[in-house]
């Protein structure tokens, strides 16, 4: 019976689907998380060239004990899909210059300012030291150029 939804689904929105652009290599990329419960989930969008290639909405797998650090872990979750995507994209050559040219960094904008200030800040602060290290794998793809971190408002952040 769900292979026939599908089926009809896709009978009846030929014409639907993802446009992507044909315009210079534009990968970029959204993070967020909410602290309201226990565990704090983890949301992320990429996007290449303004259409969506990649999302995830999961539950972290630790309790956060500030906002801080449910975006933080959420930044470096985001950050390994965006590794992927983004040497998957060089695989297939694409890229601003050709597939010998160096991919530009990737665009990971978050909400919130602490978790931002902490992936460019290579310091241990006495409120962030109990952070597990993991979850600093975003700040190592900043110092590797691979991965730059803009703030955004909230509004402004899918």
């Amino acid at each position: 019976h769900q292979a026939l939804r599908v089926l009809y689904y896709l009978n009846h929105h030929q014409d639907a689907g993802l446009h992507y652009g044909a315009s210079e290599y534009e990968m970029t990329g959204m993070s967020d998380s909410d602290w309201a419960t226990r565990h704090s989930t983890t949301g992320y969008v990429f996007t290449y060239n303004q259409a969506a290639i990649s999302w995830a909405s999961k539950k972290q797998v630790s309790v956060a004990l500030s906002s801080c650090e449910a975006e933080i872990m959420a930044l470096s979750e985001a950050a390994k899909e965006g590794v992927f995507l983004r040497r998957f994209l060089d695989e297939l050559g694409v890229s601003s210059g050709g597939a010998t040219s160096v991919l530009p960094p990737t665009s990971l904008a978050t909400d919130n300012k602490a978790a931002r200030d902490l992936a460019y800040n290579p310091e241990h602060h006495e409120k962030t030291k109990h952070i597990e290290r993991r979850h600093f794998y975003v700040r190592e793809l900043v110092e590797n150029e691979e991965l730059i971190v803009p703030f955004v408002s909230t509004t402004a952040n899918m």
